[in-house]
Protein backbone atom coordinates (compact mmCIF):
# COMPACT_ATOMS: atom_id res chain seq x y z
CA UNK A 1 0.00 0.00 0.00
CA UNK A 2 2.63 2.39 0.79
CA UNK A 3 4.35 1.61 -2.46
CA UNK A 4 1.19 3.29 -4.04
CA UNK A 5 0.94 5.92 -2.23
CA UNK A 6 4.70 6.66 -2.84
CA UNK A 7 3.87 6.47 -6.48
CA UNK A 8 0.97 8.62 -6.72
CA UNK A 9 2.81 11.15 -4.77
CA UNK A 10 5.49 11.00 -7.31
CA UNK A 11 3.14 11.57 -10.58
CA UNK A 12 1.45 14.30 -9.09
CA UNK A 13 4.48 15.95 -8.10
CA UNK A 14 5.98 15.58 -11.87
CA UNK A 15 2.50 16.12 -13.11
CA UNK A 16 2.24 19.82 -11.36
CA UNK A 17 6.23 20.13 -12.18
CA UNK A 18 5.26 19.88 -16.12
CA UNK A 19 1.94 22.32 -15.68
CA UNK A 20 3.81 24.75 -14.06
CA UNK A 21 6.69 24.18 -16.55
CA UNK A 22 4.49 24.80 -19.09
CA UNK A 23 2.87 28.34 -17.47
CA UNK A 24 6.24 29.68 -16.97
CA UNK A 25 7.04 29.48 -20.56
CA UNK A 26 3.54 30.63 -21.95
CA UNK A 27 4.25 33.93 -19.45
CA UNK A 28 7.18 34.61 -20.55
CA UNK A 29 6.23 33.97 -24.06
CA UNK A 30 3.69 36.62 -23.59
CA UNK A 31 5.60 39.18 -22.16
CA UNK A 32 8.01 39.00 -24.94
CA UNK A 33 5.07 39.46 -27.38
CA UNK A 34 4.22 42.87 -25.05
CA UNK A 35 7.83 43.85 -24.98
CA UNK A 36 7.98 43.66 -29.03
CA UNK A 37 4.13 45.18 -28.91
CA UNK A 38 5.55 47.96 -27.01
CA UNK A 39 8.86 48.60 -28.85
CA UNK A 40 6.36 49.08 -32.34
CA UNK A 41 4.07 51.36 -30.07
CA UNK A 42 6.87 53.58 -28.63
CA UNK A 43 7.42 57.42 -29.54
CA UNK A 44 11.19 57.50 -30.60
CA UNK A 45 13.40 60.33 -30.63
CA UNK A 46 16.97 58.71 -30.11
CA UNK A 47 15.82 55.13 -29.55
CA UNK A 48 16.21 54.98 -26.27
CA UNK A 49 13.38 54.87 -24.79
CA UNK A 50 12.21 51.96 -26.98
CA UNK A 51 15.77 50.33 -26.89
CA UNK A 52 14.79 50.29 -22.98
CA UNK A 53 12.14 48.11 -22.94
CA UNK A 54 12.38 44.75 -21.37
CA UNK A 55 10.89 41.73 -19.63
CA UNK A 56 12.34 40.88 -15.36
CA UNK A 57 11.88 38.02 -14.47
CA UNK A 58 11.02 37.30 -10.60
CA UNK A 59 10.02 34.89 -8.35
CA UNK A 60 11.70 31.98 -10.74
CA UNK A 61 9.67 32.99 -13.89
CA UNK A 62 6.16 32.96 -11.97
CA UNK A 63 6.37 36.97 -11.84
CA UNK A 64 7.05 39.29 -15.19
CA UNK A 65 7.52 43.18 -15.09
CA UNK A 66 7.54 44.96 -18.27
CA UNK A 67 10.09 47.89 -17.63
CA UNK A 68 11.17 51.01 -19.95
CA UNK A 69 14.01 52.51 -17.94
CA UNK A 70 15.54 54.54 -19.85
CA UNK A 71 16.48 57.97 -17.90
CA UNK A 72 18.39 60.95 -18.32
CA UNK A 73 20.40 62.86 -15.34
CA UNK A 74 18.08 60.08 -13.66
CA UNK A 75 14.93 61.36 -14.98
CA UNK A 76 13.08 58.05 -15.92
CA UNK A 77 11.29 59.47 -18.99
CA UNK A 78 9.29 55.98 -19.58
CA UNK A 79 6.64 57.13 -16.91
CA UNK A 80 6.69 60.80 -18.52
CA UNK A 81 5.85 59.59 -21.89
CA UNK A 82 3.20 56.90 -20.95
CA UNK A 83 0.85 59.11 -18.26
CA UNK A 84 2.09 62.69 -19.40
CA UNK A 85 -1.52 64.95 -20.77
CA UNK A 86 0.56 66.78 -22.89
CA UNK A 87 2.54 64.05 -24.49
CA UNK A 88 -0.49 61.83 -24.18
CA UNK A 89 1.80 58.83 -26.13
CA UNK A 90 1.29 55.79 -23.81
CA UNK A 91 2.79 52.88 -25.01
CA UNK A 92 3.30 50.13 -22.19
CA UNK A 93 -0.48 49.81 -20.96
CA UNK A 94 -2.08 49.50 -24.48
CA UNK A 95 0.37 47.07 -25.08
CA UNK A 96 -0.75 44.59 -22.39
CA UNK A 97 -4.20 45.41 -22.49
CA UNK A 98 -3.35 44.05 -26.33
CA UNK A 99 -2.72 40.72 -25.20
CA UNK A 100 -3.96 40.03 -21.79
CA UNK A 101 -6.47 37.79 -23.17
CA UNK A 102 -3.76 35.89 -25.20
CA UNK A 103 -1.47 35.71 -22.47
CA UNK A 104 -4.46 34.29 -20.16
CA UNK A 105 -5.44 32.11 -23.07
CA UNK A 106 -1.99 30.65 -23.79
CA UNK A 107 -1.63 30.29 -20.07
CA UNK A 108 -4.36 27.63 -19.24
CA UNK A 109 -3.72 26.14 -22.66
CA UNK A 110 -0.31 25.47 -21.75
CA UNK A 111 -1.40 24.16 -18.10
CA UNK A 112 -4.13 21.89 -20.01
CA UNK A 113 -0.66 20.12 -21.92
CA UNK A 114 1.04 20.32 -18.92
CA UNK A 115 -0.99 18.50 -17.01
CA UNK A 116 -1.81 16.08 -20.01
CA UNK A 117 2.12 14.83 -20.10
CA UNK A 118 3.20 12.18 -17.92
Amino acid sequence: MRRDKESLSALLQTIGEHAEKAAKKALSDGADRVVEDAKSRCPVMTGALRDSIHKEVMNGGTKIKIVADADNDGIFYGKIVEFSPKINRPFLYPAIDAARESIRDGIASAVREGLKRR
